[in-house]
């Protein structure tokens, strides 16, 4: 089991990105430069052998840009495969479709991180295992339109008390100017897609979203 560096948590959507003209792994880098902690490689229209190739251009580009978690987005066999051929992968994000917590980590070890998503209360208390838990989406976006109805910072609170002291991380249409309200609610990191993936300068983006995660207030949660 691995521990989910707080902050700022990039979800790299290689659609958006390519929709901005960006290269995945440059993004990638360039959060990572600028602080981002996490990395999430998402890839859905892609077929198996392109998410492998994805995930090992991106997994050197960490290896050269500074210490982060890199994880898999759905994919054990990606992360597997990627493994396989030398590259570092930390680990996977489950949805509630895919493999269950406890099989993904039976099959990528005990040190695997392993994260679940748990739009409700219900979910979190339901995903037992999981090494973090991803809430949301706060806002209904266009990158993930099958993801549900919003739950706001309300719903990422309730998340937070229901998670046993996991780390809860809160997404979906977020941005710089949440992230004081997300840290008053205990919410261990705040996941982006198209703030960083979709910007003009993905660099400037994910300094200013760290900036902002760094200034804002992290007060204690009552449980």
């Amino acid at each position: 089991m691995s521990a989910l560096p707080a902050g700022i948590y990039l979800v790299l959507d290689a659609d958006v990105c390519g929709r901005a003209g960006h290269r995945p792994a440059d993004v990638a880098g360039a959060a990572v430069r600028a602080g981002v902690g996490t990395v999430q490689v998402r890839a859905k229209r892609a077929t198996a052998r392109e998410l492998v190739a994805l995930t090992l251009s991106v997994a050197n580009a960490l290896r050269l840009a500074g210490p982060a978690a890199l994880v898999v987005d759905d994919r054990v066999d990606v992360a597997l495969a990627v493994r396989a051929r030398g590259a570092h992968v930390d680990g996977v994000h489950v949805g509630r479709r895919d493999l269950e917590v406890d099989d993904a980590r039976a099959l990528l070890g005990p040190d695997a991180l392993v994260g679940a998503s748990a739009a409700l209360p219900e979910h979190v208390r339901a995903a037992t295992g999981a090494d973090y838990l991803g809430a949301g989406p706060l806002r209904l976006t266009p990158t993930k339109p099958e993801a549900g109805p919003a739950i706001g910072v309300a719903g990422a609170r309730a998340a937070v008390v229901a998670s046993g002291g996991r780390p809860v991380v809160a997404i979906g249409g977020l941005g710089a100017a949440d992230a004081p309200a997300l840290r008053a609610a205990g919410v261990h990191a705040m996941a982006v897609v198209s703030a960083v993936c979709g910007a003009t300068d993905p660099a400037d983006a994910a300094a200013r979203l760290v900036e902002a995660w760094d200034r804002a207030a992290a007060p204690a949660v009552t449980r």
